[in-house]
């Protein structure tokens, strides 16, 4: 070895030097441990049968800048005032402009995995969804689920956010990665993001779909639901519209 280096031309003396510089800026692989700090997000009133905790709480990674934290708190916000209008409108109307927008697009995968029943249509699967969903933020309000993360994941793909597949709403947590370069961009509609966080809170819920496949599948279509407003989808444009921004 030493004869190697004499042959580079790198004198024996510097090479503890370079190693040490090497450190200082940081050449060398060393595994940072994030650091996260703790939001809360108001719960809004809802006529629903439970209790309700007046906050969530997230832990977010402290890489996302103050605006970045403005845009995920909006984000959360946005999807649960989706889910407060759902129960609005089933409460004044007997049904919801989600459920028909989701019975009307959504075909396979309508029950989430922790689901026994077999559910008729897209309507009751967005309602069993929105069940669902309270049990969430109840799990998560009451401390009876485990901690919520926002993660960290920098990506120059379109995802705005992802979350990894759970099984259990009344224990698992509302953990979602969430990419700092989509979430910062002023040209993504507010509707685009929340709908993003709601797909992965889907896979958080027990909802599945086949890699890559979102027409037709529940956790795809109640999604884009979400993105649109509950409009129907305009003729001859592509579902790739919605679906670049998800998982």
């Amino acid at each position: 070895m030493k004869d190697k280096r004499r042959h580079l031309g790198i004198p024996m003396a510097n090479v503890s030097v370079l190693k040490e510089r090497r450190r200082c800026k940081g050449v060398s692989k060393v595994h940072v441990a994030a650091t996260y700090k703790k939001i809360t997000v108001v719960v809004p009133n809802a006529p629903v049968s439970d209790t309700l905790p007046a906050t969530i709480s997230f832990y977010v990674d402290t890489r996302f800048t103050t605006t970045q934290v403005s845009q995920i708190r909006n984000m959360i916000a946005g999807a649960l005032s989706f889910w407060r209008d759902h129960y609005i409108e089933v409460d004044e109307q007997g049904s919801s402009r989600y459920q028909a927008c989701v019975n009307k697009y959504a075909k396979f995968n309508l029950a989430p995995v922790w689901f026994e029943e077999k559910l008729a249509n897209g309507a009751a699967a967005a309602s069993v969804q929105m069940d669902g969903f309270t049990t969430q933020i109840r799990a998560n309000g009451f401390g009876q689920a485990a901690k919520a993360y926002i993660m960290y994941e920098k990506s120059n793909s379109d995802f705005i956010v992802k979350g990894v597949n759970a099984s259990n709403p009344e224990t698992n947590s509302l953990t979602v990665t969430v990419n700092p370069t989509t979430i910062s961009k002023t040209t993504i509609l507010g509707s685009f993001k929340f709908g993003a966080l709601q797909h992965a809170w889907l896979h958080r819920e027990g909802y599945r779909h086949p890699a890559g496949k979102y027409t037709s599948y529940f956790a795809g279509e109640a999604s884009m639901c979400a993105m649109r407003g509950n409009k129907n989808k305009i003729t001859g444009q592509s579902d790739s519209v919605y679906t670049k921004y998800l998982d």
